[in-house]
């Protein structure tokens, strides 16, 4: 599956490393090797100042055409053996921990990942959710070809991820379920 993201950003003052994606981007959702995958490619490297402490992945993922976007979801879920919860207004946030949060970047053969991280998902304007994923990020030295990132989740994690995105999406596009 496939999701539109018009903000990609993967940001490590602590390693001056901040990767975006010109202009808007796809958030491929997959299953490999057993491990339920999010990822963004074909990111582009700058080099930062190491200021400040605010390492993370943040994201926007655009939920329009809204009937689209819950056709796809219910498509990945029933593929994937994933069970979506009933529609219900959503919450003001979705909150998950991935097994693994991580961007390649080859411009400085790193690795950067944090094992322990939060996942925040919210609502941010009609038809968008802004997601953010914190944690304890550290580099290790591994050669790649492509500056990524890549969000792994536990499958119930992604149930959830995909109920609630559902369910903003169903809310933005004018059902009578609305975002609290």
């Amino acid at each position: 599956m496939l999701l539109h993201c018009p903000r990609v950003q993967a940001l490590f003052p602590q390693e001056k490393v901040l990767l975006e994606h010109d202009g808007p981007a796809w958030m491929l959702w997959a299953e490999h090797g057993g491990t339920l995958i999010l990822r963004v490619g074909e990111l582009k490297f700058r080099e930062i100042a190491g200021v400040g402490d605010a390492s993370g992945l943040f994201l926007e993922l655009d939920l329009s055409p809204a009937e689209n976007l819950i056709h796809k979801i219910e498509d990945f879920a029933a593929q994937h053996n994933l069970t979506l919860s009933p529609l219900a207004p959503p919450e003001s946030e979705f909150s998950a921990r991935p097994v693994l949060a991580a961007c390649h970047i080859p411009e400085y053969k790193k690795f950067i990942f944090a094992e322990e991280s939060r996942l925040l998902a919210r609502p941010r304007i009609a038809g968008a959710v802004e997601m953010e994923v914190r944690g304890a990020f550290r580099a290790r030295a591994v050669p790649s070809q492509e500056a990524d990132m890549v969000i792994h989740l536990l499958p119930g994690d992604l149930a959830g991820l995909l109920s609630y995105l559902r369910a903003v999406a169903r809310a933005a596009g004018g059902d009578e379920v609305r975002v609290s």
